[in-house]
């Protein structure tokens, strides 16, 4: 616990910086990779298709891979994008320097500067919806649309009413990172992945997929810590955005995340909701082509 607790600290003190560092790329691109230079770091993403961008943005524990299923299904009308997070793979983080929500939505942000195609849609999933959220904050007008894919949790002013919901997932992520910290980092990912997907989510992960997650444990571990930095979102902050929001929620997803998206749905005047069946909160994965139809089909109206 002490190598996770020196790690948590160093990310609250980093948090407070105003100005990121400089990240240094020392790591190597697995072929097709590209990156963009965005505040200092280069950002890792591919890309397929040409047309209006449609960038997506992963969640905590994952990177672009993530959207395997959607990429060449985007890809027929639209330049599909997927990019991967400031400390995410293919950077090999184990904990040290900056990793802020904060400074990830200003990357998404200064990525969609650098397209020079004009406003981009953006889709987000789990805590990538929510970097996704504040990108569209800060910069509203390069947003044609955001799809947010359980993104939210985290948010105080969106927490679940029912404490018992935030308990069982403050349970749930405060296991997986004393399993995380110790070394057994499989043991750390079944906790999320039950929790996220239900029992036996773990045993029935593609083993690429388990890849992807281990290789991005790190980022799961600094959840907590990560969270207390984040920039307030209050129901006055969504009110005063206009950009169409799609909110989609898997069918066996926890209900905290429907809670979240119940309070998020009501602070918006341009918004539609749907559930993705046959799926839980890994939707773009359960079921890639439920999520794909409701994306590609919000997407084609804005």
């Amino acid at each position: 616990m002490r190598a996770l607790t020196l790690l948590l600290s160093a990310s609250l003190l980093v948090a407070c910086q105003s100005t990121p560092q400089p990240v240094p790329r020392t790591w190597a691109l697995p072929q097709g990779v590209k990156t963009a230079s965005v505040n200092g770091y280069e950002m890792a993403y591919v890309e397929r298709g040409a047309g209006v961008p449609v960038i997506f943005v992963h969640g905590s524990g994952v990177d672009y891979r993530y959207w395997a299923a959607q990429m060449e299904f985007f890809a027929s009308k639209y330049r599909a994008i997927a990019v991967s997070l400031r400390r995410y793979y293919p950077e090999p983080w184990h904990g040290e320097g900056e990793f802020s929500l904060n400074q990830q939505a200003a990357d998404v942000v200064a990525f969609a500067q650098q397209l020079n195609a004009g406003p981009v849609h953006l889709v987000g999933h789990s805590r990538g919806g929510t970097a996704a959220l504040y990108a569209t904050r800060l910069a509203p007008s390069l947003v044609r649309s955001l799809t947010l894919a359980e993104g939210g949790g985290g948010m105080p002013a969106f927490a679940p009413e029912d404490p018992a919901l935030s308990a069982r997932r403050e349970a749930a992520v405060r296991t997986m990172s004393q399993k995380l910290s110790s070394g057994d980092i499989d043991g750390g990912l079944e906790v999320l992945m039950t929790y996220l997907n239900g029992p036996g989510a773990w045993t029935n992960t593609p083993e690429r997929a388990k890849q992807s997650l281990r290789d991005n444990a790190w980022t799961l571990a600094v959840y907590e810590t990560d969270r207390a930095t984040w920039s307030p979102f209050s129901c006055d902050d969504a009110k005063r955005l206009q950009v169409p929001m799609l909110l989609l929620g898997g069918e066996r997803s926890p209900p905290d995340y429907a809670s979240t998206l119940d309070k998020l749905q009501a602070c918006l005047s341009r918004v539609e909701r749907r559930v993705i069946a046959n799926s839980a909160h890994s939707m773009p994965r359960m079921n890639p082509d439920g999520f794909n139809s409701a994306v590609m089909s919000f997407v084609a109206s804005h």
